[in-house]
């Protein structure tokens, strides 16, 4: 009868620590902080117009394959210094491909420049900023970021 209680909790222990290597690890940073993000597309060398944006939070979900997606919500604040913009008049959806958007998460927590390798950035008329970003496992390198 000891041996079937040492096999079975033996048993539980592999499937926790099975369970827990299998689950997604969130992690979250309120705000406030400062972001850039497009609100129009423009005839400019970098073909967008910018403006700052303080944001209320991001949220990080590391999954078990190492990828992750990153949220946020933030609002406008004032144009960018070079190329600005202005709030748009209707939504406005900016989904550049990578190497172009970085994590706030790692840049207001290490200051690293981790790459996006896609992103969906959507401006509302009324300055709200909504951003979803995917990470791959491996960081991207990225030879001419922004």
């Amino acid at each position: 009868m000891a041996v079937l209680l040492i096999l079975a909790g033996l048993v539980m222990a592999i499937l926790a620590s099975t369970a827990t290597a299998s689950e997604s690890r969130v992690r979250r940073l309120e705000g406030p902080f400062e972001t850039v993000t497009a609100v129009a597309y423009a005839d400019n060398e970098i073909g967008v117009e910018l403006m700052f944006a303080e944001c209320d939070f991001v949220q990080r979900v590391e999954k078990p394959n190492g990828t992750a997606v990153e949220t946020q919500t933030c609002h406008l604040t004032d144009p960018f210094v070079v190329f600005p913009g202005t709030t748009p008049t209707k939504a406005f959806v900016d989904r550049p491909g990578p190497c172009i958007w970085m994590s706030d998460y790692f840049l207001q927590t290490t200051g690293e420049a981790v790459f996006a390798d896609s992103v969906r950035a959507t401006v509302t008329p009324s300055g709200l900023v909504t951003v979803t970003t995917k990470y791959p496992a491996e960081p991207l390198t990225c030879e001419n970021p922004i």
